[in-house]
């Protein structure tokens, strides 16, 4: 072989070789970038499943809030019920100097205890806001379910009249922003973060 024939066949394996190189860099990247790209959809759809699983859990929790709102509003217009008796609704204002207290007689409005319309220190309530006192008369005396506000939840508490105010003692109910109520022509008006319920009190001439 000559050299010149010798030159031609380094020059042509040389230029296959330098050829070949860069495909098979191709040939990796792409197979990299492959890699790449379902490593991103999987940590996508991760992030999704994540997402939902979320938004799912907290929509279960606001549904499980109302429920138990409005249960307790129930629970509430059943106490009402309980203790249908003749003037049995009272709203009572509940200060250290003690307690302030007005009964609806009959079907009449249920109107608020003087202290209530105070604004000195001395008259500010122990409670958040009025209670609604549910009055029962027994051969043994006077027993009050009183409902009320305090530290941010609606509490009940059974005690007989004249016993001062004991939360601790008291079963909590459900939490609440407000808690409200009205008497008026033998409806009692009952208001909390589930909303209202209206109870016609028999006792008035209505029908619960």
């Amino acid at each position: 072989m000559s050299m010149k024939q010798a030159g031609t066949t380094q020059l042509a394996q040389s230029g296959k070789a330098y050829g070949g190189r860069p495909r098979h860099r191709e040939r990796d990247f792409g197979r990299v970038f492959t890699g790449l790209l379902f490593a991103l959809f999987v940590v996508t759809l991760l992030m999704a499943i994540l997402a939902g699983t979320d938004v799912y859990r907290g929509l279960n929790r606001e549904s499980a809030l109302a429920d138990d709102q409005r249960l307790s509003l129930t629970l509430l217009a059943n106490d009402v019920r309980a203790n249908d008796q003749v003037d049995a609704v009272a709203r009572a204002w509940v200060t250290a100097g003690g307690v302030d207290m007005v009964i609806a007689e009959g079907d009449e409005d249920l109107g608020q205890p003087a202290m209530a319309d105070e604004n000195s220190t001395e008259a500010r309530s122990l409670l958040q806001g009025p209670a609604l006192v549910l009055r029962e008369t027994l051969p043994s005396g006077v027993y009050e379910t009183r409902l009320y506000r305090y530290d941010g939840t609606i509490m009940e508490e059974y005690a007989m009249e004249g016993a001062p105010y004991d939360p601790e003692k008291a079963t909590p109910i459900v939490k609440s922003s407000i808690f409200d109520f009205s008497y008026t022509g033998g409806l009692l008006t009952l208001k909390t973060d589930a909303g209202e319920a209206v109870v016609a009190l028999r006792c008035a001439g209505g029908d619960a």
